[in-house]
């Protein structure tokens, strides 16, 4: 996936950061946090790529994340944007 969106960033670097957000949001680690800026760049790549679709599969990926960390206000946030 990385070489694929090295040679065409548009197309692929928001299916990166999502999978990249997903693997962070499940390690077990104090750096956990970082995944929401992942998700945060994946929904910005895919929304300036037009792909409304994966904007909207960030989002709620965003979203049952913030659900697991029990924060259910950042959760509906995320989930209105879906």
């Amino acid at each position: 996936m990385k070489d694929a969106a090295a040679g065409s960033d548009w197309n692929f670097a928001n299916k990166l950061l999502l999978l990249e957000a997903e693997e962070q949001s499940r390690r077990q680690s104090n750096l956990k946090w970082r995944c929401i800026d992942m998700y945060n760049a994946s929904i910005e790549s895919a929304k300036r790529s037009g792909f409304i679709h994966e904007q909207g599969l960030a989002c709620e990926k965003a979203g049952f994340y913030f659900m697991r960390v029990k924060n259910k206000e950042k959760a509906f946030e995320y989930f209105q944007q879906a």
